[in-house]
């Protein structure tokens, strides 16, 4: 319900007086379909306008404390510089408008997968949008959408009813789309459970004309309540499950927690939504790494339970002991041996470039080796049957839990399991884990032997230093702030580490050449270069 259309005039008229006469000094999106407009307001004190056009999580809210650190890409630059000078909400639908300096406006539309935001001028039209216009794009002229009206009264509501089919909640949802669906299911639940089965061939039966003016009475009754806003966010489970501007009545068994504010519960509904959001996303990636390493590991333990079934020791000390009785049978050159007959008869493979003599010595040593192998395969199934065991715990715990600290932890604790043991320094920052060579040697072995082709190679620019390698699953380079975070580490591991700003080249693995003679000596191709503080990060290990 953060999106509704009666959400959004509540919204407004909170927050018009902080938007009117503001600046917008700055419009950017920090994250996939976010777009934060930077406002300056009249005592220069510094707003911003966010807009979600995510497709489950529309919303629109103003931050009066966004920090001074205010980076992102620049989109709409012809909207910067322009004061707002009017806020409306679309009639009867989930546009916002925002009326700026100079005869143009921008047009947020919260319409679910057609979300976007647009500039457009009275005189030119559409200047540009936010996010890239579908082809089907819902119109984004002024007015009632589609020439939508309420009803005007009972006798209107119960035309309209009547005209329409399916269910009740159906013809609801279409004499008043404003609703949405949770608004309509509090009317239909407020009516008591009554069950409206009117059709056009019983208009003239009283009893279903009263049915449907005591459902347009609570219908109207719940419009009222939407007008005098009074927010709260509904809990089931501990979990943020709606946002409302009036009492639910539907969901009387969830927690409440009510709020003064329509903005600021808005705010802590999306950034609790998120936090959830987040908690499954880790939880389902958890998961999911879990049940393949049960799977990897409950396959090698039946391939190793298979090689020990298979006796090769016993096999092989036969097939020597055959070989040695029949020697005088056998003559170098041959492939195979056959003794016996009918289902009683072996057939032994033989070394051509060997003697019988040496044919029968050769089972007996693989007879000894596949001794030592047996009891190595016992012994390895025992210990994967422990991590076997330990991950079907670890597993339970992840299903079972739903605290987003306890998730990270459980998910930190299966990286570090999980990182190769390698002899370089090694760090990490998100997703991505960064190695760093020791010493010149140490260089050439990460850089050529354990760097991969699309992996990103840091060096301090024209000093002697440690390589960088950020470990990279993407043909693209990662975001610029882990960048910057691997060349801290490089100018940091360096000759020009007493320096307070330091230039660091990078590229990726596959344009690094090795130069000759020196160790750890290299060329780069398609380099590119970052200024940053030589620092190790507080999180390094």
């Amino acid at each position: 319900m953060i999106n509704n259309h009666y959400t959004l005039v509540a919204l407004v008229a909170e927050i018009e007086a902080d938007l009117k006469t503001s600046l917008i000094t700055a419009c950017l999106t920090r994250s996939e379909n976010a777009l934060v407009l930077i406002l300056a307001g009249p005592r220069q004190d510094q707003m911003s306008l966010v807009v979600s056009c995510k497709p489950r999580l529309n919303y629109l809210l103003l931050d009066k404390h966004p920090g001074k650190k205010l980076r992102g890409a620049n989109v709409l630059p012809e909207a910067v510089g322009k004061a707002i000078d009017s806020v409306s909400v679309r009639e009867n639908d989930r546009t916002v408008m925002l009326g700026l300096s100079g005869g143009s406006r921008l047009i947020i539309n919260l319409f679910g997968t057609h979300s976007n935001v647009y500039l457009e001028d009275t005189e030119k039209g559409l200047i540009g949008s936010f996010l890239k216009r579908k082809a089907n794009e819902p119109h984004i002229g002024s007015g009632p959408k589609n020439g939508l009206h309420l009803p005007e009264d009972a006798a209107d509501f119960a035309n309209r009813f009547r005209q329409l089919t399916g269910s009740p909640e159906k013809k609801l949802s279409t004499i008043f789309p404003v609703f949405g669906r949770e608004i309509v299911k509090e009317v239909l639940y407020r009516l008591g459970g009554e069950v409206i089965t009117l059709s056009s061939e019983e208009s003239g039966s009283h009893p279903e004309e009263r049915q449907l003016a005591r459902l347009y009475d609570t219908a109207d009754e719940v419009r009222k309540e939407l007008d005098s806003p009074h927010p709260r966010i509904y809990y089931e489970d501990g979990l943020p499950v709606l946002m409302s501007l009036l009492e639910m009545k539907h969901l009387g068994y969830c927690e409440v927690t009510a709020y003064d504010s329509v903005n600021t519960c808005i705010a802590n509904f999306v950034s609790e939504a998120a936090r959830h959001s987040t908690a499954v996303e880790l939880k389902d990636s958890l998961v999911s790494g879990l049940l393949k390493k049960r799977e990897d590991l409950a396959a090698t333990i039946r391939k190793i339970e298979k090689d020990i079934s298979a006796n090769r020791e016993e096999k092989y000390r036969m097939y020597g002991t055959v070989l040695l009785e029949h020697l005088g049978e056998i003559k170098k050159g041959q492939s195979s041996f056959k003794t016996g007959h009918g289902d009683a008869s072996l057939l032994i493979p033989l070394d051509e470039k060997l003697t019988p003599v040496e044919n029968s010595q050769a089972y007996f040593g693989k007879s000894k080796k596949a001794r030592e192998s047996h009891r190595q395969a016992i012994a390895r199934k025992e210990e994967l049957a422990k991590l076997l065991h330990k991950v079907e715990g670890d597993l339970e715990a992840a299903v079972r839990e739903t605290d987003i600290k306890a998730l990270g932890s459980l998910e930190k604790k299966e990286k570090a399991k999980s990182e190769p043991q390698t002899p370089f320094r090694h760090f990490q920052t998100g997703e991505y884990n960064i190695y760093v060579g020791k010493d010149a040697a140490n260089n050439d072995e990460l850089t050529f032997g354990f760097a991969k082709p699309n992996d990103v190679f840091l060096h301090a620019r024209g000093v002697s230093g440690s390589h960088v390698i950020i470990r990279n699953k993407s043909r693209d380079y990662p975001q610029k702030v882990v960048i910057e975070y691997a060349a801290s580490i490089a100018a940091y591991y360096s000759k020009a580490r007493p320096s307070k700003l330091v230039p660091v080249a990078y590229t990726m693995r596959k344009y690094v050449k090795k130069a000759r003679g020196k160790p750890g000596a290299v060329f780069l191709d398609r380099e590119e270069v970052v200024f940053v503080v030589p620092k190790i990060p507080q999180d390094s290990r």
